[in-house]
C-alpha cells in the first residue's frame, strides 16, 4: 500500500515489530509506492519454503537486473497479490522461470497488463509472448479497451504471439494466465521498439480458492487469507499488534447468538449475499452491565475520570474502562481503545496515531450545536485599548456565539479556530482567551474561569482587532471546532459557505476613520456617477485595444459576412493553432465566405517593429500584413474585435485600413494561484482572453506562504505537503489552514508537471508567455514547511530553515521566521538549483524557452521594526536570521556579509544560479532589489514590478528604481490591483490597503508614463485630493504594465473571473495604446484635482467609446471564452413624483426591477412611474440572464441640497443625524433617529446610521 514517511510493519500473528520496512539489501530502499527495486523484503514472504523463498527470488532478480541493466524490476506485495513489475526502455528481451513456489498449486501468475507508451503509431512496434515448453495448455483473457470486447479462450501456443501496438497512448495489450501445479514455465518476452520508449509489464500473483476452480480473477477464499497485513500510513508511524487473540483466520457466518469464550476479541464484518461487497471490520465490545444505554460518560460509575473510550458519547458510556495515559497500548481491554475511541483502530493503531486530527467525533457533536455571527463594531470613536496595533489603530467587533444544545456544555477541551486578516489583539470576556497560531489562523478557547455554556443561550464576546474593517469579505468562512479529547475537528455549519452574510451582520459603515472622505456607492450615488461618466456612443468601428491609427473613408462600405476562412495560416507558425481555436470559440467560422489572407511584408517606419501589422478590410477579403507571426496574429485579433459577438449568424464589417503597433513590449496579467488555487481551465480561459486583447505575459504566481502549486520531481513534499491546507499542528502532512479553507485538506491543489507543460504549450500557441514566480526569500513558508517535513523523514539536503535559529519576527501577513528562506544555508542554494533545473526542463520539454524567471523578493522583513510598533519590547524587534547560527558563522567568515541586507544577498545569489542555467532575465518585486543596482547581477536583464502607491511618494520611488538601471513594469496597487473592490461598498470583495476601489474607469484613466497626472483624475485611499509634483529628472523608461489579481479573498474560479474581468481589458487598452489625453512627463509640473491640465473631454469621449464597446460587444466574447465577468449593480433614483430612473456602468446591460417585496421582476427600458413611497429593488444581468449583480434598492431623489452638500450644511437636518451611507445621502434622507438604531427608523426606504438602503433586500429585522 502506498506509504509516506518512516514506516514499520508488523505481522498480525506476532506482537513483535519486525525490522523497519527496508529490503533485505540495505542498498535498495523501498520506494514511495512500497515497492522494492531488484530485491524482495524478507518480511513480505513469510510463507515461502522449500528453497523457493527469499534467497531464490532475490538471486533470480539480481541476475535479471545485471543481465539487463536498462530494465528495472520491482516486486510489490499486498494482502491479495504479489506484483512483479518490469520497466524498460527501448528494444529488449528477458526471461523468467521457476518463480512459483513448488507444491503451491493454488497460486497463478497472471500477465494482467502490459503497457507500452510510445510517441507515435509505428505499425512495426509490437510485443511478443512465448511460452515454453511448446503446446502447453493456457487460458487467457484478452481485452481490447479500444474495441470494447473481452474474450476468453483456451488454446495451444506453438510459437510467438504478437500484439501490434497501434495507439500512441498507453494501452492494455492483453492478459494471459498460466496455471501450474509445479512451477511457472519458462517464459520469454521481447519488446520491439526504438530506444527511448518506456514500456511496462505487470505480473500479478493471484490467489484462487481451489485447484480446479473456474472463479475469475478477484475471487478470494477467506480460509486461505494471507496472515500478513499492511495499512496505509502517513508521517512517522509504527504499526504494532495489540494483545489480541488471533486464533484461526476462518470466518464463520453469524446466524444467531453464539458462544465465543470469555475475554475474546471477536472481529465482525457485514457481507452482501454474493460476497462481493463488504463493510469494514469491527470488534465486538463487552456488554455493559452497569450503565444505561443513553447515559453519558460523566454518569458512568466505572469511569470516574471521564476517560473517553468510544467514538461517541454512547460508546463512552458502554466502553467505560479508564486508560491513564490515553494510549491504546495501555488499555487492558483488547476490544477497544481509550481517548481515541475508534474501536477499529485496534487493527492498525499505534500511539503515534494519536497525534493526527480527523473530522467528526466530539468536535462534530459540539459544532452541530453552534451558530456564529460577527457584528462589526466601530473603526473609531470607541474606547478600546489600541496600544498593540500598528500606529495605535484598532477596531471593535462582537462575536455572537449561540449554543443551541439541549444540555449545558461543560467540557473545556475545545478551541474555536478562524481566519482573520486583522490581528486579534484582545478578547474582552473573562471566560475566553485567544491565541495567534500562524498567519491569519487564530483561536479562542475557554479560560480558567470558564464553567459551562448554558443550553440554548447566546454569548456576546467583545473583540479588538488591528487597523479597521470596511469590507465584509475581511471575514473569512469555515470557522471550526477542535476537540483535544479525541483530536477531532468540525466546521461550524453556518460558516461553511461562500456567502459571508450567513455568519455576518451587514456592515453599517464604510468609514475607516472620522476623516474618511470616500463616497460609498449607494444606488443613488452610483446613478450620479454613471450619469457623469457613461454615455452610449456608436462603437461599430471601435477595437479594444485601440489601434495606433485607423483610416475609414467617408464612402466606406459596410457589409455582412457569414463567416471567415483563413489563408496562408502557415505564416503564423505555431500561432495558427491558437488563431483557429479562438475564431471557432467566437463563432467566426460560420459559412466562411470571407477570405482572410496573411502575408509577410514591410510596414511604414512609424509602425514597423515586433508585433506590428497592417489590417486592410474590403468586401472582397481581408489582408493582414506583418513582419513576424505575432504581428499577423494581432491583426487577426483586431479583425475579431470588429466582429459582433452577439449574433453568430451575422458578422458585420466595414471597409477600413489599420496600421498598428504595441505601446509596451511587456503587457502583463498576474494571477496568484498560491494563496488560493485556480483550475487549469481557468488559466486556459485567461490565456484566451489575454490573446484576444493582445496581452502577452501571464505572470503565474505559483508559490507563497499559503501554498506551493507546481509539481517538482525529486521534491515531492512541495506538493504532498505544501499544496494542501488542513488542521495538522505538526505540519507533516499539510500546511496549517489559512484564508478560510477549513480543517480538511482539499483535493489536488497544484499543477502536475504534465499540466504545466500543457499550459506552456497552450499559451505559446496564443502569443502569451508564462512567467513563473517562485517567491523567495520571504512569502516562502509553503516551501520551508515542506522541506521541514522532508527533513523530519531523514533528508535535510534541501532544508530551508536553520533549526537552531531563535530569531523572533512577524511578517506582514503575521507569519514567523518559517516564512523566509534562510540564505545562509548551503541547502537553500541546493534547493534553488534543483528547482531551476526542473522548471527549465519542463520548459525545454514544451519547446518554450525559460528566458525569464520571477524571483519574488518582496517583504522580507520583521514588521515589528517599523515605527508604528513602538509599544512592543525590543526583544521582539530582531532582524531576520540575526540569531541563526548559520548566519552568524557566515558573518564571522566574511566581514562584507551584512545581515541587514540579507534579502539583497539572496537576490544576487539566485540571480547567479539563473545566469549559470542560461536564463536571460530575472524579474522581482521592486522592494526586493532595493539597495542593489543592475550591475550587481549576472543575467542580461533585470526587471522589477513597481508597486509603490502614488499617495505614499511613489513617483519618487519610480525615479530612484530607474536610476538603479532596472527595467520597469508598472504594477501600481492603487490602480492595477484587482484584488481590490470595484467600488466603495462593504459588499464588494477585496482588500483595500492601497485603494478603497479600483473601478474599470479608474484603471482606464491610469497614465503609466506620467505618474503625476493621475493625481488630477483620482483621489488617495481616503478619498482625499492628492497634489503630486513631477520630479525634475528625465522620464523613466517604462517597459510595460501589468494588472495583479492576488487571491487572499478569492476562493473559486468564478470569484476570480469577477475580480479580474472586465478590468483586464482596461489594462489591455492602456498597455497597447497611448491615448491622446495622456500628457507627457513634464519636470516640475504639479497635478491635483483642481489643475485641469488633463483634457477631460477627450478622456470622456475615449472612455465612453471603450465602455460602450465593452458592454455592447466584448462581454459577449468573455462569456464565449467561459469567463463569468462581473456585472456591476445598477444606479437608480426615484423622484418626488415616484418616477424611477436607472442606469448601468456599462451600456447594453439589462436592468430588472420589482416594486416592494413582490416576486415579479420587470425589464427596465426607460423612466417608469413606480409610485410614491415605494421600495424598488433592482438588479443588473447579462443578456442571457446567467450573470447577475447583487440586488440594490432605489433611493429617493435629492431635492433640497446641492450635489456636494454635507450633513453639517443641510438645513433639513439641524441635529445632524446621519441617515445615509455617506454625507450626501445624509443631507437627503434626513429623518432623525434619536437612538441611532436601525430599529427606531419609521421610514422603510432607508435606515439611520446604517444608511445602506440595499440592505432592505436581504429582509429581516437585522437587515432593516
Amino acid at each position: 500500500t502506498p506509504c509516506f514517511g518512516k514506516v514499520q510493519f508488523a505481522s498480525k500473528t506476532s506482537v513483535s515489530i519486525i525490522d523497519e520496512g527496508s529490503p533485505t539489501s540495505s542498498s535498495n530502499a523501498v520506494d514511495s509506492h512500497g515497492c522494492s527495486p531488484n530485491t524482495l523484503p524478507a518480511l513480505l514472504v513469510p510463507h515461502c519454503d522449500d528453497g523457493h523463498g527469499t534467497a531464490t527470488i532475490n538471486k533470480r532478480l539480481g541476475t535479471l537486473a545485471s543481465d539487463f541493466p536498462e530494465a528495472t524490476v520491482k516486486l510489490c506485495y499486498t494482502d491479495k497479490t504479489l506484483d512483479l513489475i518490469f520497466e524498460a526502455q527501448g528494444e529488449t528481451s528477458f526471461l523468467v522461470d521457476d518463480m512459483l513456489v513448488n507444491n503451491d498449486p493454488l497460486w497463478k501468475w497472471t500477465v494482467m497488463e502490459a503497457f507500452i507508451a510510445t510517441g507515435d503509431q509505428d505499425p512495426t512496434d509490437y510485443l511478443e509472448f512465448e511460452v515454453a515448453p511448446n503446446n502447453m495448455l493456457w487460458t487467457g483473457w484478452i481485452h481490447n479497451p479500444h474495441k470494447n470486447f473481452t474474450s476468453k479462450a483456451t488454446a495451444f501456443i506453438e510459437d510467438w504471439d504478437t500484439y501490434p501496438i497501434t495507439s500512441a497512448t498507453t494501452r492494455n495489450v492483453g492478459a494471459m494466465t498460466w496455471k501450474s501445479a509445479v512451477s511457472l514455465p519458462l517464459t520469454m518476452f521481447n519488446v520491439h521498439k526504438p530506444e527511448g520508449t518506456t514500456w511496462r509489464m505487470n505480473f500479478f500473483r493471484t490467489y484462487y480458492a481451489d485447484e480446479d476452480s473456474d472463479q475469475e480473477y478477484g475471487a478470494w477464499n477467506p480460509n486461505k487469507l494471507i496472515s500478513f497485513h499492511q495499512t496505509p500510513c502517513f508521517g512517522k508511524v509504527q504499526f504494532a499488534q495489540k494483545k489480541v487473540d488471533v486464533g484461526s483466520m476462518v470466518w464463520s457466518k453469524y446466524s444467531g447468538p453464539v458462544h465465543v469464550g470469555a475475554v475474546k476479541a471477536v472481529y465482525l464484518q457485514s457481507v452482501s449475499s454474493d460476497g462481493s461487497l463488504k463493510s469494514r471490520v469491527v470488534v465486538a465490545d463487552e456488554e455493559c452491565n452497569d450503565c444505561g444505554e443513553d447515559e453519558s460518560t460523566e454518569q458512568s460509575v466505572p469511569n470516574p475520570d471521564n476517560n473517553f473510550c468510544g467514538s461517541n458519547r454512547e460508546d463512552a458510556s458502554r466502553n467505560c474502562i479508564p486508560c491513564a495515559s490515553g494510549s491504546l497500548f495501555d488499555c487492558d481491554n483488547s476490544s477497544h481503545g481509550c481517548i481515541k475511541g475508534v474501536v477499529e483502530c485496534s487493527f492498525s493503531g499505534g500511539s503515534d496515531l494519536q497525534n493526527s486530527y480527523s473530522n467528526g467525533g466530539n468536535a462534530e457533536l459540539f459544532a452541530s450545536e453552534l451558530h456564529v455571527m460577527i457584528d462589526m463594531g466601530q473603526n473609531f470613536g470607541h474606547s478600546a485599548d489600541c496600544s498593540m496595533g500598528d500606529w495605535g489603530l484598532c477596531h471593535t467587533q462582537h462575536l455572537i456565539l449561540e449554543y443551541r444544545g439541549a444540555e449545558d456544555y461543560v467540557d473545556t477541551q475545545f478551541k474555536i479556530y478562524f481566519s482573520t486578516i486583522h490581528r486579534l489583539l484582545q478578547v474582552n470576556h473573562k471566560d475566553f482567551d485567544h491565541h495567534h497560531v500562524i498567519g491569519d489562523l487564530t483561536y479562542i478557547a475557554p479560560s480558567t474561569s470558564f464553567r459551562r455554556l448554558q443550553s440554548r443561550t447566546r454569548l456576546v464576546i467583545p473583540l479588538v482587532l488591528e487597523y479597521w474593517s470596511v469590507q465584509e469579505t475581511d471575514n473569512m468562512p469555515r470557522w471550526f471546532v477542535v476537540d483535544e479529547r479525541d483530536k477531532s475537528t468540525a466546521v461550524i455549519e453556518n460558516t461553511n459557505a461562500e456567502i459571508v452574510r450567513n455568519f455576518l451582520i451587514p456592515y453599517t459603515t464604510t468609514m475607516k476613520t472620522a476623516t474618511d472622505a470616500n463616497v460609498p456607492m449607494t444606488a443613488a450615488n452610483r446613478f450620479s456617477s454613471n450619469k457623469k461618466t457613461v454615455v452610449e456612443v456608436d462603437v461599430s468601428n471601435r477595437i479594444i485595444p485601440t489601434p495606433y491609427v485607423s483610416f475609414i473613408r467617408d464612402d466606406a462600405t459596410t457589409f455582412d459576412v457569414g463567416g471567415i476562412y483563413l489563408e496562408n495560416l502557415e505564416l503564423l507558425g505555431n500561432l495558427r493553432i491558437g488563431a483557429t481555436d479562438l475564431m471557432y470559440k467566437l463563432g467566426a467560422n460560420g459559412d466562411s465566405d470571407h477570405k482572410v489572407s496573411f502575408r509577410e511584408g514591410s510596414l511604414p517606419n512609424e509602425v514597423a517593429g515586433p508585433e506590428s501589422y497592417k489590417l486592410d478590410i474590403t468586401p472582397d477579403g481581408t489582408t493582414i500584413t506583418g513582419t513576424d507571426a505575432p504581428g499577423l496574429f494581432h491583426g487577426l485579433m483586431s479583425l475579431a474585435g470588429l466582429l459582433d459577438a452577439t449574433d453568430s449568424d451575422k458578422l458585420t464589417l466595414k471597409e477600413m485600413t489599420i496600421y498598428d503597433k504595441p505601446r509596451f513590449e511587456y503587457r502583463g496579467h498576474q494571477v496568484d494561484v498560491a494563496r488560493n488555487f485556480l483550475s487549469k481551465e481557468a488559466i486556459k480561459n485567461t490565456i484566451d482572453a489575454m490573446a484576444l486583447w493582445k496581452l502577452n505575459v501571464l505572470h503565474l504566481a505559483l508559490t507563497n506562504d499559503e501554498g506551493w502549486r507546481l509539481e517538482i520531481p525529486g521534491l515531492e513534499e512541495l506538493t504532498s505537503v505544501g499544496s494542501k491546507r488542513c488542521f495538522d499542528p505538526n505540519e507533516e502532512t499539510c500546511l496549517l489552514t489559512q484564508l478560510g479553507s477549513g480543517p480538511d485538506a482539499d483535493k489536488q491543489q497544484y499543477y502536475t508537471r504534465e499540466e504545466y507543460i500543457e499550459l506552456l504549450d497552450y499559451s505559446q500557441a496564443r502569443n502569451v508567455r508564462i512567467l513563473p514566480e517562485f517567491n523567495m526569500p520571504a512569502h516562502a513558508r509553503a516551501a520551508v514547511i515542506s522541506m521541514e517535513a522532508r527533513a523530519k523523514m531523514g533528508d535535510d539536503s534541501y532544508r530551508l530553515t536553520d533549526p537552531e535559529d531563535e530569531t523572533h519576527l512577524l511578517t506582514i501577513q503575521f507569519y514567523d521566521r518559517t516564512s523566509i528562506i534562510n540564505p545562509c544555508l548551503d541547502s537553500s542554494v541546493r534547493f534553488v538549483e534543483k528547482l531551476v533545473t526542473e522548471v527549465k526542463q519542463m520548459h525545454d520539454e514544451a519547446g518554450v524557452t525559460l528566458d525569464s524567471y520571477h524571483f519574488g523578493g518582496d517583504e522580507a522583513k520583521n514588521i515589528l521594526l517599523g515605527a508604528g510598533y513602538s509599544s512592543y519590547p525590543d526583544e521582539l524587534k530582531q532582524q531576520p536570521f540575526s540569531k541563526s547560527p548559520a548566519c552568524q558563522a557566515k558573518v564571522r567568515a566574511d566581514s562584507s556579509f551584512d545581515i541587514e541586507k540579507i534579502a539583497n544577498y539572496w537576490a544576487i545569489s539566485v540571480n547567479k544560479i539563473l545566469a549559470d542555467n542560461g536564463i536571460e532575465e530575472m524579474v522581482a518585486w521592486e522592494d526586493g532589489l532595493r539597495g542593489t543596482t543592475k550591475e550587481q547581477y549576472g543575467t542580461q536583464s533585470v526587471a522589477v514590478n513597481f508597486w509603490e502607491t502614488l499617495f505614499w511618494g511613489g513617483i519618487n520611488g519610480l525615479t530612484e528604481i530607474a536610476e538603479d538601471g532596472f527595467d520597469i513594469i508598472m504594477s501600481n496597487p492603487d490602480y492595477l490591483y484587482f484584488d481590490f473592490p470595484y467600488e466603495v461598498n462593504p459588499e464588494e470583495r477585496g482588500y483595500y490597503w492601497a485603494a478603497r476601489f479600483n473601478s474599470v474607469y479608474k484603471v482606464f484613466t491610469f497614465a503609466p508614463e506620467n505618474l503625476a497626472q493621475n493625481a488630477e483624475t483620482s483621489t488617495d485611499r481616503d478619498g482625499k485630493e492628492m497634489s503630486i509634483q513631477t520630479p525634475n529628472v528625465s522620464m523613466p523608461v517604462i517597459r510595460g504594465m501589468q494588472g495583479q489579481t492576488w487571491s487572499e479573498t478569492i476562493r473559486t474560479d468564478d470569484q476570480y473571473y469577477e475580480m479580474a474581468f472586465p478590468r483586464v481589458l482596461a489594462v489591455a487598452e492602456r498597455a497597447w495604446h497611448r491615448a491622446s489625453w495622456e500628457l507627457n512627463w513634464s519636470p516640475g509640473t504639479t497635478y491635483n484635482t483642481t489643475t485641469d491640465l488633463v483634457p477631460k473631454n477627450e478622456l470622456a469621449d475615449d472612455y465612453n467609446g471603450f465602455v460602450t464597446k465593452l458592454g455592447c460587444n466584448e462581454v459577449f466574447k468573455l462569456q464565449k471564452l467561459g469567463i463569468n465577468y462581473r456585472i456591476a449593480p445598477p444606479g437608480a433614483s426615484i423622484d418626488a413624483a415616484g418616477v424611477l430612473t436607472a442606469n448601468s456602468e456599462m451600456p447594453c446591460t439589462t436592468i430588472m426591477y420589482r416594486i416592494d417585496k413582490g416576486s415579479k421582476w420587470s425589464k427596465y427600458t426607460g423612466q417608469v412611474e413606480v409610485g410614491k413611497g415605494k421600495i424598488v429593488y433592482l438588479q443588473s444581468m447579462s443578456s442571457d440572464g446567467l450573470l447577475k449583480s447583487r440586488v440594490v434598492v432605489a433611493e429617493k431623489e435629492c431635492t433640497d441640497c446641492g450635489e456636494n452638500v454635507s450633513t453639517e450644511q443641510s438645513l433639513s437636518n439641524p441635529d445632524n443625524n446621519f441617515c445615509g451611507s455617506n454625507r450626501e445621502d445624509a443631507s437627503r434622507n434626513c429623518v432623525p433617529c434619536p437612538s441611532g438604531s436601525l430599529f427606531d427608523c419609521d421610514n422603510p426606504n432607508h435606515g439611520c446610521i446604517k444608511g445602506v438602503a440595499e440592505c432592505s433586500s436581504f429582509g429581516g429585522s437585522d437587515s432593516e
